[in-house]
């Protein structure tokens, strides 16, 4: 059985802009480490990337989502600007690529989102965005992100109607988003930049994919990217299942929650394998830790089913199953 880690496998680009600057030296040799680091199973000496749990709140309840069907579960708060900066101070001392600013939560629920951005940009990073509903995206805000020097961000958004985005996106308004979208877009033009560079992106919801292709003519016209994620279920694991699959995340980068939890992916919700606290451990520490080592010998020797937050856990069931299909 040979055991293989691929990056972005879950992640399809269909149409626009790739949101690089490969110009940028720095941004070529973070692309070609995200892509060679997990396929070879080799352990750079920090990871390349940091996801920083903003908050854990949301202001929508979309029924594919974790964060909806575990909303008693999660506790909500909002990390501090001194956490940020010393995630982001260590970072660029051990030369840190990017930064996302969110995993489970709402970024834009953020009163400091704007100055998060900016601090990161500030020290160097290359690759700094998040993943947002837009919901909250007005003008002012849209404005003080661009001034921040946000690279890119990922706006979720099932379909291209108002019947089947509502359906999905519960406590958002289709009209509404799609106006936020256009007044950003508007405003980059209006002081002459190129940045963030903002991708629509879907879950590949079996309704989304019977209309896929007028998805993408109908978001082209508002964004620089379209996208889509492959449907994962979050509902009902599916455990024990042994597989050549190993996850990507562990070589590449790395997660702290709002209240400092570190954590060696970004799909362990419920925080089973923690490697520890901010407050008393470093990054670095934390990458480089026994416990996240043992993590990655199972993933390369095709044990993972033995770890209990990697056993069922949805990246790894809704990869299992594209394996299969193609063995089919």
């Amino acid at each position: 059985m040979k055991i293989r880690a691929r990056a972005n496998e879950n992640f399809h680009r269909v149409m626009g802009e790739d949101p690089f600057n490969w110009k940028d030296i720095r941004v070529k040799e973070y692309r070609k480490y995200w892509k060679e680091w997990p396929e070879k199973f080799y352990l750079g000496s920090y990871p390349l990337f940091i996801d920083v749990e903003v908050t854990s709140a949301c202001n929508l309840k979309c029924p594919f989502c974790a964060t909806t069907f575990r909303r008693k579960l999660i506790d909500k708060g909002f990390i501090s600007l001194e956490v940020v900066k010393k995630i982001i101070d260590e970072g660029t001392d051990n030369n840190l690529y990017g930064i996302k600013f969110n995993i489970r939560g709402e970024p834009l629920l953020h009163p400091r989102i704007a100055d998060f951005v900016k601090y990161a940009k500030d020290k160097g990073l290359v690759d700094v965005y998040f993943n947002t509903n837009a919901v909250l995206l007005t003008e002012d805000v849209s404005k003080k992100l661009i001034d921040a020097g946000l690279d890119r961000l990922s706006i979720s958004f099932e379909g291209y109607t108002q019947e089947v985005y509502e359906k999905y996106r519960i406590g958002a308004k289709f009209d509404k988003v799609i106006a936020n979208i256009e007044k950003m877009q508007v405003l980059k033009k209006k002081i002459g930049v190129h940045h963030p560079k903002i991708r629509v992106q879907t879950v590949m919801l079996p309704e989304i994919e019977k209309s896929f292709e007028e998805y993408k003519n109908f978001w082209i016209k508002y964004t620089d990217e379209v996208a889509y994620l492959d449907y994962k279920e979050m509902e009902v694991k599916k455990k024990g299942i042994q597989s050549p699959w190993a996850c990507p995340q562990i070589w590449q980068r790395m997660a702290v929650w709002w209240d400092g939890t570190i954590l060696p992916c970004n799909h362990d919700d419920d925080g089973l394998i923690a490697i520890g606290n901010i407050h008393k451990l470093t990054i670095k520490q934390a990458w480089n830790s026994e416990r996240l080592n043992k993590i990655r010998d199972a993933h390369k020797n095709g044990l993972v089913h033995e770890i209990p937050a990697c056993n069922g856990c949805y990246l790894r069931d809704s990869e299992i199953s594209k394996i299969v299909e193609k063995k089919g």
